[in-house]
């Protein structure tokens, strides 16, 4: 077994990593006097890992196939949802998958050692049919069918598949109606053997808890398994984007949505900096704070809906910026334009970029307090191998220069793609 711990003195936070023989990472978290508690389970399997590589060769899964795992994971032996087990030991579980993960979590009041145990027992165990995947395939393809109305829903992924056709960032997470139809008990299966082995999971542990009972208890509950089966996902193929798209819907008004994404990662440059940055540069231009959008909304240009959206991830990186309007192109040459000239704007200034670092930084603090959020955010960044607790110092740090830098890679890099949704 292998253990360190970090301490963050400003932030009076303490973590303690331990990596079990069996290849179980725990990432343990003690906030004393919290009364709750919340432990998450993790797999880097999510949308995204439609294409494997193993010792056999390329394995190819239809996409959904992590979200339907997810769904199954809950079924226990006996047909009964381990979700009433968790509810009897006063805990209150769920799941989620997202592009690169799936979560499976609980918290409680109450002691977190039965939970434990029967979290691992759930993730680790497999006792899926033919049968429940054939029950399992109806749910969620209504599931699916619960958003064709959506037109906020429809926007981002029109968006996505023009950005990222023919990838599995160009469907929902859950997949489509046919990819679920095509999946099967053998790629779930699959998918299961090699992502839900131990050495493939981390926990987190976030509460008031004894550090060196957790580990103990946690490494006398895992068997060692000395078989590993070699598994990498492979890296999405990028393809030209689609330029633009356009449809009607049952809307009031017509609805805009830009999207850009960047493929080049910035040379010395961390993930978790670039995507603060950019973050911060969204909001300098496009944040309620900011001289355009103020202009825009008193000018009926925009409404509440005006929203902006990023991911950066190793596998890929993109902003999305959705709203209602009733002059599309007007607006889709006004945001354009604010990105290339950007560094000549009144937004970008030292002054701006103060106070949105003010303003992050207490929204990072008040997240140490929550334990939902701590526990999330920090199973979250390991995806990338990042450290959610290093977010503050980061904050602090950055600087104008740092943030234009970002700025000016992601504008002279990125593809652009529009969508608009028209009334019927």
């Amino acid at each position: 077994m292998q253990k360190e711990s970090h301490e963050y003195p400003d932030l009076k936070v303490f973590v303690h990593e331990a990596k079990l023989d069996c290849g179980l990472k725990l990432v343990l978290i003690p906030r004393p006097n919290f009364n709750e508690k919340q432990v998450m389970i993790s797999t880097n399997f999510g949308s995204t890992g439609s294409s494997i590589k193993t010792t056999n060769g390329q394995v190819d899964y239809p996409f959904g196939v992590a979200h339907f795992l997810e769904h199954k994971i809950f079924e226990m032996g006996d047909g009964k949802d381990a979700l009433e087990d968790f509810t009897t030991l006063g805990a209150e579980a769920n799941a989620f998958t997202t592009y690169q993960q799936t979560v499976y979590y609980f918290s409680t009041v109450n002691d977190i050692d039965k939970g434990i145990k029967k979290l691992i027992t759930l993730v680790r165990e497999w006792h899926m049919t033919q049968e429940s995947v054939d029950e399992e395939r109806p749910i969620i393809q209504n599931e699916l069918l619960m958003y064709e109305d959506d037109s906020d829903y429809q926007m981002n992924k029109a968006l996505l598949a023009n950005l990222y056709p023919n990838t599995p960032l160009s469907e929902d997470i859950a997949g489509n109606s046919q990819t679920v139809e095509q999946i099967s008990l053998a790629n779930l299966t699959s998918a299961h053997d090699y992502f839900y082995q131990l050495d493939q999971l981390t926990m987190v542990v976030v509460g008031d808890f004894d550090v060196d009972e957790i580990v103990n208890e946690i490494d006398n509950l895992v068997n060692l398994d000395v078989t590993k089966k070699e598994v990498t996902i492979l890296p999405l193929e990028i393809s030209p984007i689609i330029k633009s798209s356009r449809f009607s819907m049952d809307v009031t008004q017509p609805k805009l949505g830009l999207g850009f994404r960047v493929v080049d990662d910035l040379a010395g440059v961390s993930l978790s900096y670039y995507k603060l940055g950019l973050r911060l540069f969204l909001a300098m231009l496009f944040g309620w704070t900011s001289e355009a959008y103020q202009n825009w909304y008193d000018d009926g240009l925009i409404d509440y809906s005006f929203d902006f959206h990023l991911e950066v991830t190793s596998q890929f990186k993109f902003v999305t910026i959705t709203f209602d309007t009733d002059q599309p192109i007007a607006m889709t040459g006004k945001v354009k334009k604010l990105f290339k000239t950007f560094a000549n704007h009144t937004d970008f200034s030292e002054e701006h970029l103060t106070l949105l670092k003010k303003e992050m930084y207490g929204d990072f603090i008040n997240s140490l307090d929550s334990i939902d959020q701590l526990a999330s955010q920090v199973s979250l960044s390991l995806a990338d191998g990042a450290d959610y607790l290093d977010t503050g110092e980061l904050i602090r740090q950055i600087s104008l220069s740092d943030v234009q830098m970002i700025a000016e890679h992601f504008v002279s890099h990125m593809e652009v793609t529009t969508v608009t949704i028209f009334p019927k």
